[in-house]
């Protein structure tokens, strides 16, 4: 005999035949043995969850025939039974896509101005991808400039061996964490840089400068004193050097994390960023003559780039647009021109404007005049009780001259646009461009997580949808 977990029904049962339970389920329980007819809206529903799943938590389509993934959905509600990986990779996941596209290419209908950045990379299958996403780019080239000369790479080849012996050998670690409580050090790992990371080269030097007692300490531990005999201390000159070295790579660090962590690094941060690494690289009377060459290289590294006459033009009216960065002392010297050339853009964008929309005028053969203000409601039923003296029309080029050059003098960080209406609409055309491709590189790790070992044979097309989804797909609650 067999029990009815359900009603706790005993019922006849012998060498193994489920037949009586099977039909004793069917007959008093059936809706255990039912399932979702596949159109039904609980079906449905389930199985784009699953599909949103999928999409944003990056997960394979193999997971619809995963042991413990079945088993969740089937405690979750025995009567949905899933549909087959290749239904979900198309059907729900290129539905998915098509509805978040529709959505983004309305929202971007709306949009004045549209910047894009690129990034490449190659996945698993050594399939080539471009992703729509470089000051921090540049940053990093000018860093390494410094870190590649000779007497630097010796320091950091002596630094990165000690680093290495404590985080191989789980004696030294602990060794070291005793002596940070004796010396009331934090308990801080040892940092190792990372070839394709300048950064990670600030980030060791600083955390050995940090723990250099408990490092010698450690190292004259008689507990493991022939296993270091090939790891020495840096001498007093070189852990100068090293200090040394943290001060110049700081401003540079600093710069990265201010690019990399702005939700909106725009292109006007640039120049004046430019502008405060090459005074921070200013030599010093007490730098040594290794940091004056460090210094030296990233100066001469840094100072070529941007140099483009064009491109420098764009970068400084970037610079003067954003209210943050306009009074500036490094603008002053061409200040006067720089408005001029604002001044001339808007005129062009607006006159370009008029072009492609023609718009009746208060005279029609002279573009100089702006369109007329269409009448209020309220202007229409009382126009004749209350009229008033008309302003004397001024020429547009006057107008946008004066909006400008109330800009300029200006002391707000913030772009009033209904004061400021024609800067504001050129400063949002400038500054929607990002200063650093950052946010494409992190597409570029999420790609690398869906083409991983496990999707390594998914098709570029779904490797597209996938990225898009994850980065763009809003869940609705």
């Amino acid at each position: 005999m067999t029990v009815c977990k359900h009603c706790f029904t005993r019922v006849a049962y012998s060498n193994g035949n489920t037949s009586n339970m099977t039909a004793h389920l069917r007959r008093h329980h059936p809706a255990i043995t039912h399932t979702y007819p596949t159109s039904s809206e609980r079906h449905i529903k389930i199985t784009k969850a699953v599909g949103v799943f999928i999409a944003k938590d990056l997960q394979p389509f193999s997971v619809i025939g995963d042991a413990g993934f079945c088993h969740l959905i089937k405690t979750i509600d025995p009567r949905y039974r899933l549909p087959s990986r290749t239904f979900f990779s198309t059907e729900i996941i290129p539905d998915l896509y098509e509805k978040t596209c529709n959505s983004i290419v309305n929202e971007l209908a709306k949009a004045q101005s549209l910047a894009l950045t690129t990034d490449g990379w190659t996945s698993r299958a050594t399939m080539s991808y471009l992703t729509i996403s470089c000051f921090a780019h540049v940053v990093n080239l000018a860093a390494k400039k410094a870190v590649s000369i000779n007497t630097v790479s010796r320091l950091l080849a002596r630094v990165r061996k000690i680093v290495t012996f404590f985080h191989k050998s789980t004696k030294a670690h602990h060794v070291l964490t005793v002596k940070q409580e004796m010396l009331n050090l934090p308990r801080h790992k040892l940092i190792h840089d990372v070839t394709t990371r300048w950064n990670t080269v600030h980030d060791m030097l600083e955390r050995y400068t940090e723990q250099q007692p408990a490092i010698y300490s450690a190292l004259l531990d008689k507990s493991f004193k022939l296993s270091v005999k090939n790891v020495t201390m840096l001498n007093d000159s070189e852990q100068k050097l090293a200090e040394e070295l943290i001060q110049v790579l700081t401003p540079l660090k600093t710069v990265t994390a201010l690019m990399s962590s702005e939700t909106t690094p725009t292109i006007s941060m640039i120049l004046p960023l430019k502008e405060m690494i090459l005074k921070s690289m200013s030599p010093g009377d007490q730098d040594s003559g290794t940091v004056k060459e460090a210094k030296a290289a990233i100066i001469n590294d840094l100072a070529k780039r941007y140099t483009d006459p064009n491109l420098h033009d764009c970068l400084q009216i970037a610079t003067a647009l954003d209210p943050r960065f306009k009074s500036l002392p490094y603008l002053e010297d061409s200040r006067d021109k720089l408005y001029r050339n604002i001044i001339h853009e808007i005129l062009e964008h607006e006159q370009q404007g008029l072009v492609e929309n023609p718009v009746p005028s208060t005279d029609e053969h002279n573009p100089s005049y702006p369109p007329p203000k269409k009448k209020t409601a309220m202007s229409e039923v009382f126009g004749e009780l209350f009229k008033t003296e008309e302003k004397q029309g001024k020429p547009f080029p006057q107008i946008i001259e004066e909006e400008v050059t109330t800009y300029k003098l200006a002391d707000s960080i913030h772009v009033d646009e209904c004061k400021f209406p024609h800067v504001a609409k050129a400063a949002q055309q400038h500054l929607c461009v990002p200063g650093t491709s950052v946010a494409s590189e992190r597409i570029c790790s999420t790609a690398g997580d869906i083409v991983s070992a496990k999707h390594s044979r998914l098709a570029a097309e779904n490797v597209d949808r996938l990225i898009f989804l994850q980065k763009n797909l809003k869940i609705q609650e």
